[in-house]
């Protein structure tokens, strides 16, 4: 396993302009922990502008550090066909930005329904396998995020559902560690399926470690279902995140090389 950081982490100083896509990655760079960066969709403020999305490359391999994860955002929980249809063509659009910037993984979110979750599951289903066919068919992976606050995988048990019901064994989990209604339990029980991880933090103790997400247990459980991809850091809250990013991946680093040495 290797860590990364999610442009997330420093989401509103980036769509604020405050900071740039270049500070991100060189701060990135600066840390020895980090091997890797994720991009959020709306940090790609000229996505159709081929120069500026060769800027991000070089970007990458000035700083070495590769775009491990486009972190896409869409909804397939929509009642409108015209808007879930939409959704479809940003996929397509997307996926080839994506292969532009030379990234593999492709979230995907399963979305949040209109009006009743039960009556739509079966269209959601539909619309994230064709959607995960068009990542797919580009070469590249898809991932579904499972995310709370009404969404179609809210539980950990929404997850199971969805795999089986999808029945595509190429198609992976991106688990956030902090997105399950069950929480540290969702996140154990759905680990197997996982195919890129989000290391939410949202607070942390004096020792950097976040003081909600049993991460430690975690780490063992991905580590015996032989998980060997990335850790994305994610950090949601309200204190400077250079310091919050920094202080919780000193704790990851430390954490993952104790986990990987038993």
């Amino acid at each position: 396993m290797k860590i990364a950081c999610s442009s997330q982490s420093f989401d509103q100083l980036l769509l604020e302009r405050k900071m740039e896509l270049e500070e991100f990655f060189q701060y990135c760079s600066t840390l020895p922990f980090v091997n890797g960066v994720e991009l959020e969709d709306k940090h790609i403020f000229h996505p159709r502008n081929r120069e500026y999305l060769n800027e991000i490359v070089e970007l990458s391999r000035h700083y070495e550090l590769p775009i491990v994860n486009l972190a896409f955002d869409c909804n397939f929980g929509f009642e409108s066909e015209d808007k879930i249809n939409a959704e479809i063509t940003r996929v397509k659009e997307w996926v080839e930005i994506a292969k532009a910037l030379h990234i593999q993984n492709f979230r995907l979110f399963a979305g949040w329904p209109d009006f009743d979750k039960e009556k739509q599951w079966k269209s959601m289903i539909q619309y994230v396998n064709q959607a995960a066919t068009i990542v797919e068919e580009a070469g590249l992976t898809a991932v579904i995020e499972n995310h709370n606050h009404g969404g179609f995988l809210s539980y950990s048990d929404d997850v199971l559902r969805m795999f089986k019901d999808l029945n595509r064994p190429s198609i992976k989990l991106l688990l956030d560690t902090g997105n399950f209604v069950d929480q540290f339990e969702g996140a154990l029980k759905t680990a197997h399926f996982s195919g890129h991880v989000h290391a939410k933090v949202k607070e942390i103790n004096s020792e950097g470690e976040e003081v909600e997400i049993k991460y430690p247990a975690i780490l063992r459980k991905l580590r015996d279902v032989d998980y060997n991809g990335w850790l994305s850091i994610e950090y949601e809250g309200n204190l400077e995140p250079k310091s919050v990013v920094n202080q919780f991946g000193q704790f990851l680093a430390k954490e993952l090389k104790e986990t990987m040495e038993v």
